[in-house]
């Protein structure tokens, strides 16, 4: 069996919430193409490693059917001891090379091809898109994942330092560590009033934050082949592949850009590869995740309308002041996170967004949130209302205000007597304080209490149990403490219905 720099240095996995099926069939349907439905759906994640990012898609869609495949063997073993401890069934994993590998596993809904692209030389990367071609389903849609230009020249500078100062260097341990000396090195031996000097530093520090296996595998590899946005394409449509959408919707709106900027750029939203690639200059972009599917589908430029009525939508957007003045012609703002904002005077926008908020831990369909917003401006729905709402939903998912997904998730949104988290999040919370929620994101729980109560929480025990449970193994907690932790694992998204 080969050996690979994987199993010498293990590459910890883990989800990411923008591979999951039911956010990339959202995507595609909103670009016009059929995807098919996820719930049901046949996913491959080609070089999976351990696991860490199929796993939590496998327990989300119990009746969907996940194949994954990785040359290296200590991550797929892992993997494999993972599927066992979980129960799963609807999980295969094995070890294999992706040249070779051709049409043996069959066809598949979504593929996924995380952080492998830029990593591997040519012929492999012919391979990954030739094996994406012959696995994808007719309608079905691809996730591939690159290092882009021009923000990569950046990430290639240091990347160059690191790699000279360790090239007489063979253990891995070692390297690593001569890297981190490095990059300290770095950080502070410049002018702090030097132009170049910051933006070393601010590179340094970027990588300093990386765990062992990333900097080992990413920023120290042999092989990491950046490339332009266009060069891609080009090379998937050598392949019969064709581009969808970016994986970050918010990403091809340059939304965030002075309004001369995108008043510019418009004149090549006909043109979305030409598009991406100029809003690709303009922010140094250095990463990318593209949505691929049969060049012999047709797929628009743009959003096409009636689109986001077939999807649900979510929002936990507060606005600044409460209770919302619903009158035409008073602003509002609304806020999501830290960065995520939205000012409007629009009556169904601002109902849409206090409807969402009154039941922010559910997806609704588009119908229900029509209903609901037009119930609270206190008119009836017409069609012109649809269109309106349609508009303000997608220009608030190119703010990253609202999530389209095609289907519901499937967690509960309140504790049950008995109450039940995912068997993922039980199994992460023994051993971490990082834990995967059913909606594929991740979520830190920093308090040993909620740790173990989350771990304990199999379906089997009530709420008396729980807290006795808990207090035999010396924590101090009530019925009421546990209801309020209870209460936060809902809101999360890790307890199943």
């Amino acid at each position: 069996m080969t050996q690979t720099d994987y199993d010498d240095v293990p590459y910890i996995g883990h989800a990411h919430a923008e591979t999951h099926p039911n956010r990339l069939a959202a995507l595609a349907r909103l670009f016009g193409l059929d995807a098919p439905p996820v719930e049901t759906a046949r996913i491959l994640e080609i070089a999976c490693g351990d696991g860490g990012n199929l796993i939590p898609i496998a327990c989300s869609l119990p009746k969907a059917h996940c194949v994954g495949f990785d040359l290296a063997s200590t991550a797929v073993a892992r993997a494999l001891e993972q599927v066992s401890r979980l129960g799963l069934t609807n999980a295969r994993i094995d070890v294999a090379d992706l040249t070779s590998v051709g049409k043996t596993l069959g066809e598949f809904d979504y593929v996924i091809a995380h952080g492998l692209y830029s990593w591997v030389p040519r012929p492999v990367r012919d391979a990954l898109l030739a094996l994406v071609r012959d696995s994808l389903s007719r309608n079905g849609v691809a996730l591939v994942s690159y290092n882009v230009y021009p923000g990569w020249h950046i990430g290639r500078m240091v990347r160059d330092m690191l790699r000279y100062h360790t090239g007489g260097v063979g253990d891995p341990a070692t390297r690593i560590a001569q890297s981190r000396a490095l990059l300290d090195f770095l950080i502070v031996a410049h002018d702090a009033n030097d132009t170049y000097g910051k933006l070393l530093a601010k590179e340094c520090e970027r990588i300093a934050g990386h765990s062992p296996g990333h900097l080992f595998h990413d920023d120290l590899a042999e092989i990491n082949e950046p490339v332009y946005f266009h060069e891609f394409v080009a090379h998937a449509a050598d392949f019969g592949l064709a581009f969808v959408a970016d994986a970050d919707f918010a990403t091809m709106t340059g939304a965030e850009l002075p309004q001369s900027a995108r008043e510019k750029l418009e004149v090549l939203r006909d043109d979305p590869v030409a598009h991406g690639q100029y809003l690709d200059f303009v922010r140094c972009r250095r990463f990318r995740g593209t949505l691929l599917c049969h060049a012999s589908n047709r797929v628009a430029a743009w959003p096409v309308p009636g689109s986001v009525r077939r999807l649900f939508v979510a929002s936990a957007a507060t606005p600044d002041l409460r209770p919302v003045d619903l009158t035409p012609g008073v602003e509002a703002h609304f806020r999501w996170g830290s960065r995520a904002s939205l000012k409007t005077d629009h009556p169904l926008a601002k109902a849409a967004f206090v409807a969402l908020r009154e039941r922010w831990r559910e997806q609704l369909s588009f119908d229900a949130l029509l209903a609901a917003a037009c119930a609270l401006v206190r008119h009836p729905v017409g069609e012109d209302d649809a269109t309106a709402l349609e508009a303000i939903l997608l220009g608030a998912f190119g703010l990253r205000m609202v999530e389209l997904t095609s289907a519901p998730w499937g967690y509960s949104t309140t504790p049950s007597a008995r109450p039940h988290a995912s068997a993922l999040a039980r199994l992460e919370a023994e051993s971490r304080d990082v834990v995967t929620t059913l909606a594929h994101r991740r979520v830190r729980i920093d308090e040993a209490l909620a740790l173990r109560l989350l771990s304990l929480c199999d379906g089997t025990r009530d709420m008396d149990t729980l807290v006795a449970d808990l207090t035999a193994a010396g924590h101090s907690i009530d019925r009421a403490g546990a209801a309020q932790r209870l209460e936060g694992f809902a809101q999360l998204g890790l307890l199943v219905r």
